[in-house]
């Protein structure tokens, strides 16, 4: 059973808050500061890289994600991520990055490639569900931009491409799921939109229903698929299961203030970059890294769980939940999170006799 207690870290780094796309549903647009940097210069980048290392000597591996606004608007800032991270010890540090695929060139195919970036694409559906709620500042469509970007990155970098999917309203989980499998991509991923109930992408009562029976559809196909010994392409149960099968109690959400951080354009340094509030700010990039890692101990120390958290019986698998998501949509998150350890437990029980048959989802098959 591998050790899930290594001490790898991920940190966001927006980039830039600038975007490209005007999405309906974005909840990222409502944090984008009007006042500091709008994009991340490269010698901020170089010195994210270098505070991380010198910061975080307990932290075995770091994965830097980028994030935004759309970081491909920012090249020279990517590069210079990159090119100082390959400074740094062999297995210090790799990439991951967010983005809605609607950029690509020679030069960013080539950045991409060197980086070996997971690259988690935003791609809704069909160019009729996609193109609905995704396009440009100008209102033009994007999903033909998106098909082209990652057929390119397939054909021409070593990236591994996970699909990442917004359930809303009018297109549901199971709609999501058959399409992201029809695609070239390594990985999948459909979650519903976050976003308060009385939003107009919101699922409605009947469709949070079918989204649970979804789930429940979605937990069968993977243990179908680790019944085959394949690792399942969706792999949202992964973690849970692994942590079941160890019998070990999450205390936490994430690692937000102790292995995860976050760092705006202009070089704040916050637990996650999707807590961008100056309650939670935590210093500055330029700062000597012990400062931000000591205030990022308090902040954690100062946190915990929520009251309501103290009698349920997913808390361990949980974490408490995300404290960015759980304020905005408050009890919907928590059920989502109680039908995920359902989801989580349902697999861990047909593999109750053969637990071998599990490691795929620790990558060992």
């Amino acid at each position: 059973m591998p050790d899930l207690g290594l001490p790898n870290g991920e940190v966001l780094v927006a980039t830039t808050w600038e975007c490209n796309l005007r999405c309906a549903y974005c909840f990222v647009k409502e944090q984008t500061q009007a006042a500091g940097a709008r994009h991340m210069s490269a010698q901020t980048a170089r010195r994210v890289i270098d505070a991380l290392d010198e910061g975080l000597p307990h932290v075995e591996s770091i994965c830097v994600h980028l994030y935004g606004g759309e970081p491909l608007t920012n090249i020279p800032a990517m590069g210079a991520l990159v090119e100082q991270a390959r400074r740094k010890a062999a297995g210090r540090f790799n990439f991951a990055i967010t983005t809605n695929g609607s950029i690509c060139s020679d030069e960013l195919l080539e950045l991409l490639d060197r980086g070996r970036f997971q690259v988690i694409l935003s791609i809704d559906g069909p160019a009729e569900v996609h193109d609905a709620c995704r396009r440009t500042a100008g209102g033009r469509p994007t999903h033909a931009r998106v098909l082209e970007f990652l057929r390119a990155v397939r054909a021409r970098t070593r990236c591994r491409v996970r699909g990442s999917a917004v359930v809303r309203s009018g297109w549901s989980l199971a709609e999501a799921e058959r399409y992201l499998r029809s695609l070239p991509v390594h990985s999948i991923k459909a979650q519903a939109v976050r976003v308060p109930r009385d939003d107009p992408f919101a699922l409605s009562a009947p469709e949070r229903e079918r989204y649970f029976a979804d789930l429940e559809g979605v937990a069968d196909q993977v243990i179908g698929e680790l019944e085959a010994g394949r690792a399942p392409r969706d792999d949202r149960f992964s973690n849970r299961v692994l942590q079941l099968l160890a019998g070990r109690s999450r205390e936490r959400f994430c690692g937000a203030g102790e292995t995860t951080f976050g760092f705006t354009p202009e070089g704040t340094v916050l637990p996650c970059v999707l807590l961008d509030d100056p309650a939670h700010r935590l210093g500055h990039v330029a700062e000597p890294p012990a400062r931000w890692v000591a205030a990022g101990a308090r902040w954690r120390a100062a946190g915990g769980r929520r009251a309501e958290c103290a009698s349920c019986a997913d808390a361990p698998l949980c974490g408490g939940g995300c404290p960015a998501i759980v304020p905005v949509c408050g009890a919907d998150e928590c059920e989502m999170v109680h039908h995920n350890c359902a989801m989580a437990r349902k697999i861990l029980a047909h593999f109750s006799d053969r637990p071998e048959d599990l490691l795929p989802l620790a990558g060992i098959e």
